[in-house]
């Protein structure tokens, strides 16, 4: 009788066990099911947020009018796009255009904005230090790196000899030729050093691709 009792006991305890088991694994299938959910809604959001900037950046570079400012009329060459071009719709940016940068190795046209804040960098690249483009000096350029093919996600894809075009408000147009393409920590600031000897460089500058605690960098001269 006893050992019967025994069997049926360990019987119970090894179908208690069980259905344990299966509570934990439907606990934990629901869990990553919420978690699968999560991430992908995120996932949405952040590709309809990249979708949405990129949209407005290229807003403000069609309002901007390329035909305007590359012309030798400086009085109407700077055509200031309209004030409906807004940043989250809470301020106007037409009066931080100071130029266009254009690459076409990796097909990127964006206004260059004066101030770089994280607004800004949201929306186009912006002018990190420098002179204004096209001026004597290293006009150091900066943008994020989406690493989705917009932006400077593909500066890490030119080469030495590769043409960097700077679209200047008084109406002038210089290219630029790539002469140097470096990694390096985000804490090194040679980069934007203004020694120019009377020269014009441009400097672009983004998050490396693999490392956010490097910067990739490329660096052009007049050409």
């Amino acid at each position: 009788m006893n050992q019967i009792l025994c069997k049926s006991s360990i019987h119970m305890d090894l179908v208690s066990e069980k259905y344990l088991k299966i509570k934990i694994f439907k606990c934990l299938f629901y869990v990553l099911l919420i978690i699968s959910a999560i991430l992908s809604i995120y996932y949405i959001y952040f590709r309809y947020d990249l979708y949405r900037t990129e949209k407005l950046s290229k807003k403000i570079l069609n309002d901007y009018n390329i035909t305007s400012i590359y012309n030798f009329d400086t009085e109407n060459s700077f055509n200031q796009f309209s004030n409906n071009s807004l940043i989250n719709n809470s301020f106007d940016v037409s009066s931080h255009v100071i130029g266009i940068l254009e690459i076409r190795k990796i097909n990127i046209k964006y206004p260059i904005l004066s101030d770089i804040d994280a607004n800004f960098l949201k929306l186009s690249p912006c002018k990190f230090c420098g002179p204004m483009p096209n001026e004597i000096g290293n006009l150091c350029i900066a943008a994020h790196n989406y690493k989705n093919g917009t932006f400077f996600s593909n500066l890490s894809n030119l080469n030495n000899g590769d043409i960097i075009t700077i679209y200047d408000i008084a109406g002038g147009m210089k290219n630029y030729v790539v002469y140097k393409t470096y990694t390096t920590s985000a804490n090194d600031i040679d980069c934007i050093n203004q020694n120019t000897n009377n020269k014009r460089f441009v400097t672009l500058i983004t998050c490396d691709n693999v490392d956010n605690h490097f910067r990739t960098i490329v660096k052009a001269k007049e050409y």
